[in-house]
């Protein structure tokens, strides 16, 4: 369904809004081709993304929730994508991931994907971050599109999550 970005509310999610974004996540694995394009985040995983500092932002359309991403600040090495970075001084940079964004199949070409994206940056910014990095799928051309048309830099290749990823960043 396309729809005019006006029609969309877009705004912070909350704990309240993690049934919708579980729903939003398994609705969106019943679409996929190929599982490996999406890892499957826990309960858990993303109740903590809707904490702080981390944010994660939504975009509605009539009360429902037809998209959301998620910007994490890593406090481990495992989710810290900057450490993967090969060729890239981040030393003395504050960093952060574009860890999330699954938009609702039924939303899908409504570009809710770049818009909630820049709404993470804008967040980044404000945050005092100076590098975001973004990982995805080889085979997600349509991530990988909006991921280089923000203006990130494709990085490497590397097994991240048990999966092949392509790894990126961007300078803010």
């Amino acid at each position: 369904m396309k729809l005019d970005l006006i029609e969309f509310e877009f705004r912070e999610c909350t704990e309240s809004d993690i049934d919708d974004i579980m729903a939003v996540q398994e609705d969106a694995f019943l679409h996929l081709e190929n599982p490996e394009l999406l890892r499957r985040n826990s309960r858990e995983m993303l109740l903590e993304c809707l904490s702080k500092p981390h944010y994660t932002v939504g975009a509605y359309y009539k009360g429902e929730l037809a998209a959301f991403s998620v910007l994490y600040y890593p406090y481990t090495d495992a989710e810290n994508l900057a450490v993967n970075l090969e060729g890239v001084d981040y030393t003395g940079m504050r960093h952060a991931n574009y860890k999330l964004c699954i938009v609702k199949h039924e939303y899908i070409g409504n570009s809710l994907q770049r818009h909630l994206a820049n709404k993470l940056l804008e967040r980044a910014i404000a945050d005092g971050v100076n590098i975001v990095c973004a990982t995805a799928s080889p085979e997600n051309i349509y991530s990988i599109r909006n991921i280089e048309k923000l203006g990130f830099k494709y990085n490497r290749t590397l097994e991240k999550y048990g999966y092949s990823r392509n790894l990126y960043y961007k300078v803010l």
